[in-house]
């Protein structure tokens, strides 16, 4: 491509600054490189994609797979550690085929400072690392689900009731409340600690809640309790899967790993486990380049519709 435009070329950048935060998403989970281990660290613009920022670190194999050493390798560095004003644009432009210019502008750019993808020693916290965990391991799982590849299991109910109660316990006005399933048999000196017997009575009144019929209650939006037998409270947090996953990442700081390694073992079983991203090979520039633009995939898609057994209203909460 001779004398591309700067949409073109931002195109070219965009797309392998998405193949890389990938990698990097992935090496969150997997921890293919250690704290203090030689890396490349990706700049500003894995930024872009909504919610990436914390993945950062790739592996060398991983970098060369998406820009071989060489020109395509020299071009990245430079220009994500470069300003990019309009003279720097033209000067892109007229030498993007030129191996000598990409060197040498790769060379000056990583002299000047370091906001773009370079080498370095991952020098990150290890809670910041906990959290970059679990919020790919949310992010992923999300991903699957909205292509109907998480699997309604034993397992992953468990799992959605676990996330539920945690996420609640750690923040009792989070909306997780609503879809919790409160055992019936100790539910008067949880959910009602500090109810009169009255105010229980008014609510199982409006609620149709019967500790002798229904193994679970559930406090709906307007205080009401009602009553749920163990099919009802599996298909609440089924139906609500959506919203309980994306905290897993919400509350990423505070995520338990024991719940971050469940999640990452749902991603794992899921009917097509997410693979790395295909290497940079095969990319057909000139198709790239007429394009309008990258398309960036939504790194939270919301749920198929169809997936699932229909609605079940609001759920479970205080």
């Amino acid at each position: 491509m001779e004398n591309p435009t700067l949409e073109q070329m931002e195109a070219w950048r965009g797309q392998a600054t998405e193949r890389l935060v990938l990698f990097a998403r992935s090496n969150a989970i997997e921890e293919p490189i250690g704290i203090g281990e030689e890396c490349y660290q990706l700049g500003e613009d894995c930024y872009k994609p909504d919610r990436y920022d914390q993945f950062r670190w790739v592996t060398e194999d991983q970098f060369d797979s998406v820009l071989p050493p060489g020109i395509e390798h020299d071009r990245y560095i430079a220009m994500t550690n470069m300003t990019g004003f309009d003279d720097e644009v033209k000067e892109w432009s007229a030498n993007w085929n030129d191996p000598g210019y990409w060197h040498d502008a790769a060379s000056d750019a990583l002299w000047s400072g370091n906001d773009g993808a370079y080498w370095t020693t991952r020098d990150e916290d290890p809670s910041d690392a906990v959290m970059a965990r679990a919020t790919a391991a949310s992010q992923i799982a999300l991903e699957l689900d909205a292509d109907n590849l998480i699997e309604r299991t034993p397992e992953n109910i468990g799992l959605l009731h676990d996330i539920v109660d945690t996420v609640h316990d750690m923040d009792p006005e989070s909306d997780l409340g609503y879809y919790r399933a409160y055992p019936s048999a100790t539910a008067r000196e949880t959910v009602g600690e500090h109810l009169t017997d009255g105010e229980i009575a008014e609510k199982t009144m409006y609620g149709g809640w019967n500790p002798d019929r229904d193994r679970y209650l559930r406090v709906n939006k307007d205080g009401d309790w009602v009553g749920m037998d163990q099919t009802t409270a599996d298909r609440l947090v089924w139906d609500n899967r959506t919203p309980i996953l994306k905290s897993v990442g919400a509350y990423a700081d505070d995520m338990p790993t024991d719940l971050t390694d469940r999640v990452c073992v749902m991603d794992e079983r899921s009917s097509a486990p997410a693979k790395a991203p295909d290497p940079w090979t095969g990319v057909d520039l000139d198709a790239l380049f007429q394009a309008s633009g990258p398309a960036i995939p939504d790194p939270d898609p919301g749920i198929d519709p169809a997936a699932g057994n229909g609605p079940m209203g609001p759920g479970i909460g205080m």
